[in-house]
């Protein structure tokens, strides 16, 4: 009898379970993405029709041959990051920021640092986006405008956004040569402290539609999480170790933020959101960071 009762509590937990768990849904937009490899890369197809595979693998995922861990069960050749050539400040004034012990253009201690060097092992255009498990792909990106060249961004990054530098140390350096020290999100502050959210809208200054009101010093307000709000997400949990500027401080590989794409004059269908954790709207990625 107790063995009857005790299978019915058993069986009784797991359909609570069960319901509990159907609720659940997966934050996944990978599916159907340009990041689904099934969807572009026709001659190398996964057989069981497998997405996550052609970066990751529950099982013998591929030893990194510098040495490295195997980072998120990876199962894409990596790169070496010594192969690649970084972004460099061009101008004295923005190499030093005037600031004596921070030289920006020495800060990028490895461009390839956290997730950029699994993000440029299919955007480098040197390994094919669909070479997965040991398997040759089919699909190296060349360049030109198709959606499986346009990304391609070769191991030069020196006309690229940096990344890999110290994002607190830049934004400290800059915000404190900009006038008055400022170290809030606006004011005479330039880049945006890393406890503050990515940028969701402007509210344009003005009288009349895209005047700006009189007088001078009147300036656009940019929407964006304070560090006293909840339910945003900080720049600083998009940086590696919370400090350095990566491929991933922009751009969320699983499409899981921003999924809907704005609108296009042109061609919708050729408008990729760039998995984007603000829009490019308005430039509201780039006023998550810069304050112009």
């Amino acid at each position: 009898m107790k063995k009857v009762i005790a299978s019915v509590v058993a069986v009784g937990c797991l359909a609570a379970a069960g319901a509990a768990f159907a609720g659940y849904q997966a934050g996944t937009g990978v599916n159907g993405s340009l990041h689904d490899m099934n969807g572009i890369a026709s001659a190398n197809q996964d057989k069981a029709g497998r997405v996550c595979v052609f970066c990751h693998a529950p099982h013998h995922a591929i030893k990194d041959d510098l040495g490295a861990t195997n980072y998120p069960l990876w199962n894409h050749t990596l790169v070496d990051p010594t192969k690649y050539t970084g972004y460099t400040w061009a101008t004295p004034a923005n190499a030093t920021f005037g600031v004596a012990d921070i030289n920006v253009a020495t800060v990028i201690t490895d461009p390839l640092i956290g997730p950029s060097r699994l993000c440029m092992s299919c955007h480098d255009g040197a390994i094919a986006i669909d070479q997965h498990g040991g398997l040759d792909g089919t699909m190296a990106q060349a360049g030109g405008t198709t959606v499986a060249n346009r990304a391609k961004l070769t191991n030069d990054l020196s006309n690229t956004h940096p990344i890999g530098f110290d994002y607190n140390a830049a934004a400290t350096a800059r915000n404190a040569a900009a006038g008055n020290g400022s170290a809030t999100a606006g004011g005479a502050a330039e880049i945006v402290p890393s406890d503050y959210g990515f940028a969701t809208g402007i509210n344009v200054v003005s009288t009349v539609a895209n005047q700006p009101i009189a007088g001078q010093g009147v300036y656009n307000e940019v929407l964006r999480g304070q560090p006293t709000d909840t339910g945003f997400k900080p720049i600083k949990d998009t940086l590696f170790q919370g400090t350095y500027m990566t491929c991933a401080t922009c751009h969320e590989v699983h499409n899981k933020e921003n999924a809907i794409q704005d609108a296009y004059t042109d061609d919708a269908t050729k408008a990729p959101n760039y998995f984007l954790y603000a829009k490019e709207n308005k430039s509201l990625i780039c006023l998550s960071c810069h304050i112009k």
